[in-house]
């Protein structure tokens, strides 16, 4: 079956700010990390393997914003989607641009998009693996290898019992194969799973240290902060519901300071066809 790529939810997931908390106060952990961890993998799997993104429509919204180098924002703009699954591979229409329903060049590039969609449904599945996704971060061993993790208590998150764990990069060499793995090898931040499912309920993360792009010929990512949230939608199904973050990065001689905001709500499930 056909997958739809969602890099830049998992690049979300793990560029986060520090979080407050302000929920009950912690209690004595009592289960070991790796027992914790282990079973978040596995549901991870799982969950993976439902596929439960082709199982419900919804509404998606992202607002994409620009900033000075005093923090006042230049450039503010809020696109709102409707996501439904076709054979299996969500696909978000683009509805309306600042409140205002698309129109002009911007209908335009949505119905051409639509045409580049259908056809990619009908090409023939590949027999060969697809290349790694240059951006893409999976919640996997691979990933967790790269990390040491402290269980810092059990708090509530809207209403449900959550482990909360503290995760810094590991000591020593760690892969880099991607451009991507530098950003990960200098991130840390907090991770929140719902104790009844193990799902992923929660991630705040931070890159404590400035990453070169190519060597430092291309330019540089200064600051990436941001929050990831899933929520439980139906029975024993979590999706994702917020992705907050924010970017500093020099590309050659330009500066940009960048934060984007997207939501999903309104999950409704889709008939089995």
């Amino acid at each position: 079956m056909k997958q739809l790529a969602v890099a830049f939810l998992f690049v979300a997931a793990w560029a986060l700010p520090f979080a407050p908390v302000v929920a009950t106060a912690p209690s004595e952990p009592d289960v070991e990390v790796e027992a914790i961890i282990n079973k978040a993998l596995e549901r991870a799997t799982w969950a993976q393997e439902q596929n439960f993104e082709a199982r419900f429509r919804h509404s998606m919204t992202q607002r994409a914003r620009k900033f000075n180098g005093d923090g006042e924002v230049t450039e503010d703009e809020t696109l709102a989607y409707t996501v439904e699954p076709y054979q299996g591979v969500p696909y978000a229409k683009l509805l309306t641009k600042d409140g205002e329903p698309i129109a002009g060049d911007d209908l335009k590039d949505e119905e051409k998009r639509w045409e580049d969609f259908l056809e990619m449904l009908a090409e023939p599945p590949k027999e060969e693996e697809e290349e790694e996704d240059e951006n893409s971060i999976i919640f996997n061993e691979e990933l967790l290898e790269r990390f040491t993790a402290e269980l810092t208590g059990i708090q509530d998150l809207r209403g449900r019992p959550t482990f909360v764990l503290e995760f810094e990069p590991r000591s020593g060499k760690l892969p880099e194969r991607r451009q991507m793995d530098k950003a990960l090898n200098k991130s840390r931040g907090q991770l929140w799973i719902d104790q009844e499912t193990y799902e992923i309920a929660k991630v705040n993360f931070e890159m404590k240290e400035r990453v070169r792009l190519w060597w430092g010929i291309l330019g540089s990512i200064s600051e990436v902060t941001g929050q990831f949230e899933r929520e439980p939608v139906a029975d024993d199904v979590w999706l994702n519901s917020k992705v907050d973050m924010y970017f500093h990065v020099r590309v050659l001689f330009s500066t940009s300071r960048r934060g984007q905001t997207t939501l999903w709500d309104e999950f409704e499930p889709v008939p089995n066809e």
